[in-house]
């Protein structure tokens, strides 16, 4: 069985790659749209960032 975090992780990573045509996409928007509490997920990207699972831009145009 996983994790809460490991589910977590695939549905935003499944979120990220339905929405692909809309980069940038931000973490309050997934937080939102796959109902993930927001400090959690920034933690789950930040570890897929780290990872380099993930690419990120900081600011009101990142994603």
């Amino acid at each position: 069985m996983l994790s809460k975090r490991a589910r977590y992780a695939i549905k935003a990573l499944l979120f990220l790659y339905e929405n692909k045509e809309k980069t940038p996409i931000s973490a309050k928007l997934i937080s939102e749209n796959e109902n993930i509490p927001y400090k959690f997920l920034e933690n789950i990207l930040r570890e897929l960032r780290q990872s380099k699972i993930l690419k990120s831009e900081r600011g009101a145009g990142g994603g």
